[in-house]
Formats: C-alpha cells, structure tokens, sequence
C-alpha cells in the first residue's frame, strides 16, 4: 500500500495511521517536501500551536476565503466564532459554551427519537448518506426547523460545506439556512433549544450565524463519529460481548472511537507576525497543519496507541481541539453518535462490510465514509 506524501492525502487513505506515526516521530514543528504548511503531530507541539496566542483561525490577509468574498457562504463564514478571534465572538462562544451542555437532555431525547425515524431499518449501503443527514434532523428539529424542511436543510447544509472547500458549488445553501434559523429564533414559539442560544451577551448578529453553525460543523463531524464507532464493533467483535457482560458501555465505545479514528483529522492554525512556537521561529503569514488525529495516538499521551481500548485510564482526546477555539458541543457530537450507534446495533443489523475495504468521502480534513 503507497503511504500518503502530506497530511491532506492521509484522511482520506485506506490506513493513514503509519504515516502519523512517522510524522509525530519527527517532533516538533517541520515541513516535509512538496508539502508547503508547517506541520505538529506529535501530541506536546498541538498543545503548543492550540493553545498559543500567536496562532490564529484564519489568514490576516485572507479572513474570509477569497471564492466566498461577495457570496452568502462568505458573509455566513465570516460570522462564525471558530474562525474569528477576538472582538465580540469570545461572548458569543461563551454562550454557546454555557447553552449546549445544558440542552443535553433535549438534544439525547431528540437524538434517540431520529434515531428511530433513520436507522429502524439500517441499511450499509445508505450508511454514508444517513449518517450525515442525522446530526441536521437532530439539530434542525431542536432550532423549530418545520418538519418538512429537514431534507431540505441537509442538502443546503452539503452545499455549503461543499462551497467552503471550493468554488464549483453554489452558496445559496448559507442564505436559506440563515432564513430559517432566522425564523426560528424570531417566533415567539422558540423551542427551549433555540431561547437558550438567545440568552447571555454577545453580538445579537452573530447569534443566527452561530446557531446555523452548529448545523454545518456538527454534520461531517457527527457522521464520522457515527461510522467510526460502527467501525469498532465491526472490526473488534469482542466490543459487542464486552457490551453484553456490562464490561464497558457504549459511552465508553464512543469516547475511544473520539480518539482512535478521529473524525476531524487535522485543522489548520496561521500567524499574523513571525513568532515563535513550540521551539521553532515561524515567519508572518505561516500555516500550520496540526493533525489532530496523529496527536490522538501519541503513546506519550495514550499508551497502546494503536489499540482500541474502550476503558483506556487516563484517554487523552484532541479531536475537539484545545484552547480558544476548542469545539464548544462535544458532549452535543458524543451523545447524537451513542444514540444512533444504539439503534444500528440494536437493529441486528451486520455490520461486518465495515471491517473491510470502504471508500472515504474527499476531504482534507474529515475522515467520513463515502462508501461500502
């Protein structure tokens, strides 16, 4: 099997996890050729460039992707608390950060109630398409999406991620999801969901923004977690009758599957000045691959990286991110991904093609399934 040459081809690779290996034994910050960002993989140097003032979400020159400049995806992307720093987002991530953990009851009884509407009768073949459609019935329904509007919302959540990662898809996906959040957040019949989004300080225009958001970062995301947990079942079947003897239980499944096949394998970090970072002096306008997923299996971190251990002691997770920018809704993305992963399970369904060969959704930073 040919190694992956750069961080970007490894997530979507059929086995990117030597190549980490390889990476994060180099240490610190380094290039490799052909590949033009810095890159941190071992689990000391993401700490670092996450947690450091002089590592910021977005370019100085470009804080808005150049194709999306003019459009309704650029005007959406520029809103967004995880690609901005400082002014008014610090607020607006507080509240989210206060909001999400406290609807968790709402979002597990939702999630368990989709969850019976999409996967009663799991098929494999369509696991990559529910999968992403899960976390925006969920998340749509909780917002006061109409019903009828949650096929919609999905194909307007893929068109705007697809427009993020390039210039070939329409925007217009961002100006009706805005619409509707807009709508919901504007009814004096809010969903509690929603009347705790509009509690607490921050920008009153970012708040439709964010709650749009939470649709378009939980999607690729959630569906990877998904997958990766079947994936675990699939290709250790012992994790089914530890299941059954009470041995772990699926939180803990779930929790190693975060770790073991991050579903967000890197993310990217910029500086604005020449700085130093981890030990080494980057210049102004430097970009900084920190693969995520390689940190994950840092046996510095994690002994038995490579294992699957659903009571790890100690687990040691950077899939959600460090620092400022870590994601506000983890407990959001673990408790949709149990709830789903219950009702796969519980369907009898086999789930054994998953051990096998699958294609991957192109991506060069999430690692979701595009195929059986």
């Amino acid at each position: 099997m040919t190694p992956p040459t750069d961080p970007y081809q490894a997530v979507t690779h059929p086995d990117p996890y030597p190549y980490y290996a390889e990476l994060r034994a180099r240490g610190g910050l380094h290039r490799v050729p052909g590949f033009g960002p810095w890159i941190a993989a071992d689990a000391a140097t993401v700490r670092a460039v996450l947690t450091s003032e002089h590592c910021r979400v977005r370019p100085k020159a470009e804080p808005v992707p150049a194709h999306l400049v003019g459009t309704a995806a650029g005007a959406l992307f520029g809103r967004l608390v995880r690609m901005n720093d400082g002014g008014p987002y610090p607020a607006v991530k507080q509240t989210l950060s206060r909001a999400l953990p406290e609807a968790l009851r709402e979002v597990d009884s939702e999630s368990r109630r989709q969850a019976a509407r999409l996967f009663a009768k799991p098929s494999l073949s369509r696991l990559p398409e529910t999968a992403l459609q899960f976390p925006v019935f969920v998340l749509g329904s909780l917002l006061g999406f109409p019903e009828s509007t949650l096929e919609a919302s999905v194909q307007d959540v893929e068109a705007y991620v697809r427009s993020v990662a390039g210039p070939t898809v329409s925007s217009e996906g961002a100006a009706r999801l805005n619409e509707r959040v807009a709508a919901c957040f504007q009814t004096t019949a809010r969903t509690p969901f929603t009347a705790r989004l509009m509690e607490g300080h921050g920008a009153e225009e970012l708040r439709v923004p964010n709650a749009v958001g939470l649709l378009t970062q939980a999607y690729e995301a959630t569906a990877g977690l998904l997958e990766a947990t079947l994936r675990a079942v699939a290709r250790w079947p012992e994790l089914r009758k530890q299941l059954s003897r009470g041995e772990c239980t699926l939180d803990d499944v779930v929790q190693e599957a975060v770790r073991h096949e991050s579903p967000v394998q890197n993310t990217r970090r910029f500086t604005h000045a020449a700085a130093a970072v981890a030990g080494q002096q980057l210049e102004a306008g430097a970009t900084v691959v920190v693969v995520l997923a390689a940190a994950n299996r840092d046996p510095l971190e994690n002994p038995q990286p490579d294992a699957f251990l659903p009571r790890r002691v100690g687990r040691q997770t950077f899939t959600f991110g460090l620092g400022a920018h870590a994601c506000p809704g983890p407990l959001l993305a673990t408790a949709m991904a149990m709830a789903a992963a219950e009702q796969v399970l519980a369907s009898g369904v086999d789930l054994s093609p998953l051990a096998g060969p699958v294609t991957w959704r192109a991506s060069i930073n999430t690692r979701v399934l595009g195929g059986l």
